[in-house]
């Protein structure tokens, strides 16, 4: 089964990396791909890789900004034609509220959660197309995210789905 077609995942952080990484598995544990990132977490740059190395999704962190914004391309490169949208925070909210949005600025998801833990709902149009349950295990020095989609998904939507998880992690490790 390929990344792009799998609609269950497990998402693991490695700990004690120079790169921020996570990993990313099936329900089975069998390892689809994984993200990485910068040392460096200002502005930093995400990646998404199958378990060929090869780069599928960029995610591009924008370096000041009032609101937390983070831009999504297809492929490996930060390349204006690959972009496939931009995921925002809402400027007020009481509950972490965030959104994503085509190139032309069209708001396609939605994601609310709760304030303590990284728990979401994504919905497009009102109905919840994916949820977000971080899965506490007996390890600490493991994050581990449950990541449920629909199965009528996209593939293409599938993958931006799964890499605002790891931007709503990144928010999470940010502020805590």
């Amino acid at each position: 089964m390929s990344l792009q077609s799998t609609r269950e995942f497990i998402l693991e952080e490695k700990i004690g990396s120079l790169k921020d990484k996570v990993y990313v598995y099936n329900t089975e544990k069998e390892k689809l791909g994984y993200f990485k990132g910068k040392l460096i977490k200002i502005g930093n740059t995400f990646r998404l890789y199958d378990t060929n190395d090869t780069p599928l999704y960029t995610i591009d962190e924008k370096l000041i900004s009032m609101r937390s914004t983070y831009t999504f391309y297809k492929g490996g490169e930060k390349e204006d034609e690959n972009m496939l949208g931009k995921m925002k925070s809402k400027l007020i909210s009481i509950r972490p509220k965030y959104y994503f949005e085509d190139p032309d600025g069209e708001e396609l998801f939605e994601a609310k959660g709760k304030i303590w833990k990284l728990k979401y709902d994504i919905k497009k149009d009102g109905d919840k197309v994916a949820e977000i349950n971080q899965k506490l295990f007996k390890s600490i020095i493991k994050d581990s995210y449950g990541v449920k989609i629909k199965e009528d998904v996209s593939d293409e939507t599938a993958m931006i789905i799964l890499g605002m998880v790891i931007m709503l992690h990144h928010e999470k490790e940010e502020n805590d």
